[in-house]
């Protein structure tokens, strides 16, 4: 396989061994405990051969996914206690909160009303199948085209349910890797716009990220850096990059600070929890705004621009982007600029010269 800055990796993940054990314990099947499985239709389930439980339970099915309205109603039916079945009803109706807000999955209810005896069958069934998670890559093959690095948080937490801890299936098991471990992964492309622009000579770069979402960056700077040793001249490049603070989650510094002396990016942090040591900018769009001459200076030169983060952080980035767009027509043209029409000619910027990266 192959890979550029700003492509995927695709990773299919196990479970974590806490949700397996659960799952084992719950319908008493010992740890060397073989399954077959037969199904009349389609199924993702591996069928008409023995194959270990904790596989079944591991790789095949989503254990956390939140239940849905059938689950939930088909539990309801194979409840034999009346209490079970009053406080089931009762998230049913309130299903979006007590349910789907607080991830609550069809382990978590068979664990929290043990009078449901519910059988391995109807389970399988119920849980989704494991589904591959996408991470930036942050690494540029011309660092190392036999290679590709990850930028990830842990997710482990205490769960909503109020019911043990909600951990992230993917970072929980890409945690747990030791070297030479082997995983199932493929690269995938991103969208086209999402690349690193060939003409770099010519197209200067604004990034913006928050948090992990600096993971394609790295990848696109460090391309950069390469090429700037290959002794080619590049356009400029500006990275605004929002954490809590340069002590607890600035990922990178000492790396970003090299690839700044070598002229391959001009950084400008954000930090939430310490503004005072970002020119009292909280957020990536903050930042955004006070620094704005320099964005209408890159843009006017032909820049694109890319964001990468949460819907917020994407959300924020528009209506900055918006908003310094507006006050630089007024103040080119001395005239008050139409909202409507900056936000059309906004929206047929998208994928030309502002391409977006966007996760929930």
């Amino acid at each position: 396989m192959t890979y550029s800055a700003g492509d995927y990796l695709a990773i299919l993940p196990l479970n974590p061994k806490e949700n397996v054990a659960r799952a084992m314990r719950y319908f008493g099947l010992a740890w060397d405990s073989m399954l077959t499985i037969a199904s009349s239709g389609p199924t993702t389930l591996p069928t008409s051969a023995p194959i270990p439980a904790v596989d079944v339970f591991g790789a095949y099915i989503e254990l956390a996914q939140p239940a849905t309205k059938r689950d939930l109603s088909a539990l309801i039916e194979a409840s034999p206690d009346t209490t079970a079945k009053k406080a089931l009803e009762d998230l049913l109706n309130a299903f979006a909160t007590e349910i789907t807000e607080k991830r609550v999955s069809v382990l978590d209810l068979l664990e929290r009303f043990p009078s449901v005896q519910l059988p391995l069958a109807p389970f399988l069934k119920m849980n989704p199948p494991m589904r591959v998670r996408q991470y930036s890559i942050s690494s540029s093959p011309l660092w190392n085209p036999n290679n590709v690095t990850l930028t990830y948080a842990i997710v482990d937490q205490p769960a909503l349910s109020g019911q043990g801890r909600f951990v992230g299936v993917a970072t929980s098991y890409l945690s747990s890797l030791a070297p030479g471990d082997k995983l199932h992964v493929s690269v995938r492309s991103s969208h086209q716009a999402f690349h690193v622009p060939k003409n770099g000579q010519n197209v200067p770069l604004i990034m913006i990220a928050a948090g992990t979402g600096l993971a394609p960056f790295r990848g696109f700077i460090q391309e950069r850096a390469a090429q700037i040793a290959a002794g080619r001249t590049l356009a400029p490049a500006l990275l605004f990059y929002g954490c809590h603070s340069p002590s607890t989650d600035l990922l990178y510094a000492d790396l970003l600070s090299r690839w700044e002396k070598l002229g391959a990016v001009s950084v400008r942090y954000a930090f939430s929890q310490a503004p005072e040591q970002s020119e009292n900018c909280k957020h990536v769009q903050h930042r955004m705004y006070h620094d704005s001459g320099d964005i209408v200076d890159l843009w006017n030169q032909g820049a694109k621009v890319f964001v990468c983060g949460s819907r917020e952080v994407g959300q924020g980035v528009e209506d900055v982007c918006l908003k310094i767009a507006r006050e630089n027509h007024e103040r080119v043209n001395g005239v008050k600029a139409d909202e409507g029409r900056t936000k059309e000619w906004f929206e047929g910027l998208r994928n030309e010269r502002f391409a977006t990266d966007v996760f929930a």
